[in-house]
């Protein structure tokens, strides 16, 4: 079995043991000159208690897993929110832990998302590091948004780095399709395919 299925399944028998909210399977795909190509599976669920699971591999680095639990605070307004704060483990190349929150906000056909952590390691201090990567964007059409997306990264004892990227990002039903395309204006520049699926009840 691939090791990247394992979030995958847990968050799926974890999906048909309690009475959940709204879940999805998200897929993404890094390629370019200076990146290996590399699939990034992402798993989660929230219950209709508003509790969050998520399960991710190659996300923190290569060849690791992250397991992670929360709760989601949400409200239906002018300018919509949710909240998802987080805490996990992380077992792979990296061993240790990790707090974050997923935050989404809606205004109109405006729309901000940003997933932030903070992740340490048990074995080794230099691995730590603080991350964050953020959407805006404009929604054109009912199948159709675009703006641009922003990572940055601040190892240990190291100065942070920034990622500019543009965001393309179309849908079907309940699949969604992102296109990312991060520092376009170099020779660096490198791509993310996402093929993300979710399940409302």
């Amino acid at each position: 079995m691939k090791k990247g299925l394992l979030p995958i399944m847990i968050l799926l028998g974890l999906w048909h043991s309690v009475k959940a909210q709204h879940a999805g399977l998200e897929q993404y795909y890094y390629m370019g000159t200076y990146k290996m190509f590399t699939l990034v599976p992402v798993g989660y669920l929230q219950t209709r208690k508003n509790w969050y699971a998520e399960g991710r591999f190659n996300y923190e680095a290569l060849n690791t897993l992250s397991l992670y639990g929360g709760k989601t605070f949400e409200k239906k307004a002018l300018v919509s929110y949710s909240a998802s704060p987080i805490l996990g483990i992380v077992l792979g190349q990296i061993n240790g832990g990790s707090a974050g929150i997923n935050l989404v906000a809606d205004y109109k056909k405006l729309n901000f998302s940003t997933q932030s952590q903070y992740t340490f390691s048990v074995q080794q201090r230099s691995n730590n590091f603080i991350y964050s990567w953020s959407d805006f964007t404009y929604q054109v059409s009912a199948k159709f948004a675009a703006g641009f997306s922003l990572q940055q990264t601040k190892l240990y004892m190291v100065n942070g780095a920034f990622e500019k990227g543009l965001l393309i990002k179309t849908g079907y039903k309940n699949w969604t399709f992102p296109l990312y395309i991060f520092k376009p204006e170099s020779s660096q520049r490198y791509f993310v395919l996402g093929l993300n699926y979710e399940w409302q009840k």
